[in-house]
């Protein structure tokens, strides 16, 4: 489809193995279109540095959210491996092994996540309140010079547990009339960033969108900020595939609203004041993962 609102459908940027990154992706104001917020996502397959703008220790002069991500729909609750992580003048190290979010605000001295231990495939997410990618260098020693992290000792407000909820994932209650069957994690504005990130597998076909009292679902607008919302593969060989096929639309109500058939992973970039759903899982002959991602 070629119509107005083709531009906002964006296929997803996978990059192909670098380091151990076995697939990812960068996506930035040159890809999203917008200066509100940017995304490097990637599956995690093997030990070692994972690969963002630097390996020196640095800072950046904008708010970050790091995700550590189970790959497996079947076992959400276990990351599958141990990823290190730096923060602070003090270089205080974090051992994450459980699916985890890290706040890293501007100006925190840090390196980038250093998996220790692989068992399994997992994701890790980087979500930065820019447009722009960029990280300002810094002297000093390397990531094993500094004290291992203690109860409640520095930074640990900065390392914090995801919230899992069975067929709640997107928050919209009555709005999404039927279960995805999947199991959905939420990260809000009480993590310290002004943003909301919704992340789920989806097992089952359903609908998604504002359900009126004509009993159909319609589109909504924002008018005071972008979303991204991202269908993604769960496929560890083919990140590509959505193994189903769904719906998505753009517009307001009516003959012009133009619908978008998925699938392949997708990003829907939507900026504000461009009104957009009902989504419709048509078919899932596998799971796969749905995300929102907005900057308040």
């Amino acid at each position: 489809m070629n119509g107005e609102y083709a531009r906002y459908r964006k296929a997803l940027p996978l990059h192909g193995r670098r380091g151990n990154l076995r697939d990812g992706a960068v996506m930035d104001r040159d890809f999203l279109g917008w200066d509100s917020f940017a995304l490097r996502y990637g599956l995690v397959d093997g030990p070692g540095m994972i690969p963002e703008e630097t390996e020196a220790r640095h800072v950046h002069d904008y708010d970050q959210l790091l995700l550590f991500i189970s790959g497996t729909a079947e076992d959400p609750l276990h990351l599958g491996g141990e990823v290190e992580v730096v923060l602070g003048e003090e270089g205080v190290r974090f051992l994450v092994a459980t699916p985890r979010a890290v706040v890293i605000p501007r100006g925190t001295p840090h390196f980038s996540p250093i998996v220790r231990r692989a068992e399994r495939p997992f994701f890790f997410v980087a979500i930065s309140l820019t447009g722009t990618l960029a990280a300002e260098e810094l002297p000093g020693p390397g990531p094993e010079a500094g004290p291992w992290s203690r109860f409640m000792g520095p930074y640990t407000d900065k390392v914090q547990e995801l919230r899992f909820a069975a067929n709640d994932p997107y928050h919209y209650g009555s709005e999404r009339s039927q279960p995805s069957g999947g199991v959905g994690l939420f990260v809000g504005p009480e993590c310290g960033l002004p943003l909301t990130w919704a992340w789920s597998t989806v097992c089952l076909p359903h609908h998604l969108g504002p359900w009126k009292e004509d009993g159909l679902h319609h589109p909504h607008v924002h008018e005071a900020f972008d979303e991204a919302l991202m269908l993604l593969s769960l496929d560890h060989d083919n990140l590509r595939d959505l193994h189903g096929r769904a719906e998505f639309c753009v517009g307001p109500d009516g003959e012009d609203q133009e619908r978008f058939t998925l699938t392949e992973a997708t990003v829907m970039a939507v900026p504000k004041g461009v009104p957009h759903l009902p989504l419709t899982y048509e078919a899932v002959e596998r799971p796969s993962v749905f995300i929102t991602l907005s900057r308040k």
